[in-house]
């Protein structure tokens, strides 16, 4: 498989690559995955890291030496799709955008002997999750009717654990990223002040310097910043549930099975919210106005929390495993 993409593209590739553990074996799949993310599969299944200087004919070396009977190009980046080409491969299963863009619909068809159709234009509806189109394009290298994707998987971590009841700490997702479309710093203090003074304030490490020059005092010491993504997954899922731009830790709260509130642009979102929304946990989609006023995001913020309360305390309540078992007796 190549993935030669960020964090939470391969995360979202994960039901997809089980599936095919559960079909074929562990020790029939290899994953060709951007720097860094081997730590994603550990020991379960094997992957070779790509810089980004690697050239095509280098990674088709990579698949061959693996002597692969069929490469499934995860990634929609031509490097990708030339590296399949390239090698000796029979079969090179792939994505075609079709009418939404014919010019690189004609190199997908030179480059691939099986194509799955989808439509890539941030101004349609989007009509599958990122998790369905990886499914679905395994099914048709299985030649399966249809596979419905699991949760996402952190293969080095196991199993996903039980998340223990109680949990009251909230996380947050300090990153640049939240400056996207013109937003200020000012605005994203505003964001973070309207959450509970212990909330926990998650940070990359290349960004913790920012961090600590703008945050204050009082939020210091509830600043967090780890290293390994085992190590940051593992403190995600100590959350209540987690307040970020759509970024990476959204999947990576999803596979740990931590709930998100979501934060999107609010342009485009017919087609970006279904395709990466958090799969397959509780969460709650907030449009970030392109009017960019916060003010105006904080209230559609505090919508969205208080419907996370909700649904996180009617999952907690006594009463509901006896529901649930009485209906499932009826």
């Amino acid at each position: 498989m190549i993935r030669l993409d960020a964090l939470g593209d391969t995360l979202l590739s994960t039901p997809a690559i089980d599936f095919l553990r559960q079909e074929v074996g562990a020790e029939n799949i290899l994953v060709l995955v951007s720097p860094g993310l081997s730590e994603i599969f550990g020991a379960v299944i094997a992957s070779v890291e790509i810089s980004p200087e690697t050239n095509e004919q280098a990674i088709a070396d990579h698949i061959d030496a693996f002597e692969a009977d069929i490469v499934f190009v995860f990634s929609e980046k031509k490097r990708a799709l030339r590296a399949a080409h390239l090698s000796k491969a029979p079969q090179k299963i792939g994505f075609d955008p079709g009418w939404s863009q014919p010019i690189r619909s004609l190199e997908v068809k030179r480059f691939l002997t099986l194509r799955f159709p989808i439509v890539n234009s941030l101004d349609s509806n989007s009509r599958y999750h990122e998790v369905e189109r990886y499914c679905r394009l395994v099914s048709r290298g299985l030649s399966h009717k249809f596979l419905n994707g699991a949760g996402l998987r952190l293969f080095a971590l196991g199993e996903r654990p039980q998340r223990p009841p109680g949990l009251s700490r909230i996380g947050f997702q300090w990153t640049k990223k939240w400056l996207l479309g013109g937003w200020s710093e000012a605005a994203l203090l505003e964001v973070l002040e309207s959450l509970p003074a212990d909330t926990q304030i998650f940070v990359a490490p290349n960004e913790k310097e920012w961090a600590q020059g703008l945050l204050p005092e009082a939020r210091l010491s509830h600043l967090t910043c780890v290293g390994g993504l085992l190590d940051y997954a593992r403190e995600i899922a100590g959350c209540r549930y987690l307040v970020t731009i759509d970024t990476g830790a959204v999947h990576i709260a999803a596979a740990v099975g931590t709930p998100v509130v979501d934060v999107f642009p609010e342009a485009k979102a017919q087609h970006t919210v279904p395709r990466w929304r958090p799969w397959m946990v509780p969460h709650q989609v907030v449009l970030n106005p392109e009017s960019r006023e916060a003010s105006q995001l904080l209230k559609r913020l505090s919508k969205a929390r208080t419907a996370m309360e909700e649904v996180l305390e009617w999952s907690e309540a006594p009463t509901r495993d006896s529901l649930a078992c009485e209906v499932q007796g009826n």
